[in-house]
Order: C-alpha cells, then sequence, then structure tokens
C-alpha cells in the first residue's frame, strides 16, 4: 500500500484492514454522517475490540440473503445471455450449410453400423444398392439393343 508520498504508516494500514471487515462504516461516510478521521480516532483511542464496532460489522443474515438475491439475479442474467447467444446463433446460420453436415452425420452413422454388424459376425450386411455402370475400356462402346 503506497501512496504517491510514500508507504502508509503501519497504524493506517491496520485501520484499512479494520475497515475492510466493518462494511457499514464506508455507508456511514457516504451517506455523511461521519468522516474517516472520526473513525481513525475513535478507533485509535477505543481498539479494535470495543463492542462499538459490533455495529458496524455486516450481519451474517444480511450478507447470506444479499448472496441469495445476487445468484437469483445473476441466474437470470445468465439465462437472458443464454438465449441471446441462441437466437444470434439461430439468425446466423446457413440453412443449407446445416443441412449437408446433417447428410454427412447421417452417412458417417451409417457406416458405423454397417462397421458394428460385421464385427458382431453378421455377414448379411445390407449395402446401399448403387447403380452398376459397365466398366467401358472404350469411350466409344455403345450397347446393342
Amino acid at each position: 500500500m503506497t501512496t504517491a508520498r510514500g508507504q502508509l504508516h503501519p497504524s493506517v494500514q491496520k485501520f484499512k484492514q479494520f475497515v475492510r471487515h466493518h462494511p457499514k462504516m464506508t455507508q456511514i461516510v457516504r451517506n455523511g454522517e461521519k468522516t474517516w478521521q472520526q473513525f481513525y480516532e475513535e478507533w485509535y483511542l477505543l481498539g479494535e475490540q470495543d463492542a462499538v464496532w459490533n455495529t458496524y460489522k455486516e450481519n451474517p443474515i444480511e450478507t447470506k440473503q444479499a448472496a441469495v438475491q445476487t445468484n437469483v439475479i445473476d441466474e437470470e442474467e445468465s439465462k437472458k445471455d443464454w438465449m441471446g447467444q441462441m437466437l444470434t446463433f439461430i439468425k446466423n446460420m446457413n440453412v443449407d450449410q446445416m443441412q449437408q453436415h446433417l447428410a454427412n452425420v447421417t452417412s458417417v452413422i451409417g457406416s458405423v453400423q454397417q462397421v458394428v454388424q460385421s464385427f458382431k459376425g453378421g455377414t448379411n450386411v445390407p449395402q446401399q444398392e448403387q447403380p452398376q455402370q459397365p466398366v467401358q475400356n472404350n469411350p466409344f462402346f455403345f450397347q446393342k439393343d
């Protein structure tokens, strides 16, 4: 913890640590009820263990409620983000390209099924019928009627 003029005094550093454990003090300073100087002087005179400081500690029940509320809000925002991302994805999707990918996946699944059946010992592996084309060595080959 350094400042433009150098390091902070050790007691000021301890006070900053103390304030971190008593967050309600920050709210009071922001509301203008007290100044940091007043809090520091009280802290210096009374010490950290005085019962006065208990009122500035954060209530664990309030903390849990705030955390639950924050989690609910975060979940709602993440759901909205997810839905927005899905809508953007759908808007930018190329239908022709998606159809081509689905056809490729379907053919791969069919091939895998054939391989699995051949390993199971099935000799009757149904193969897709493909039109047979005559083997042509001669480019001017004509069939007779």
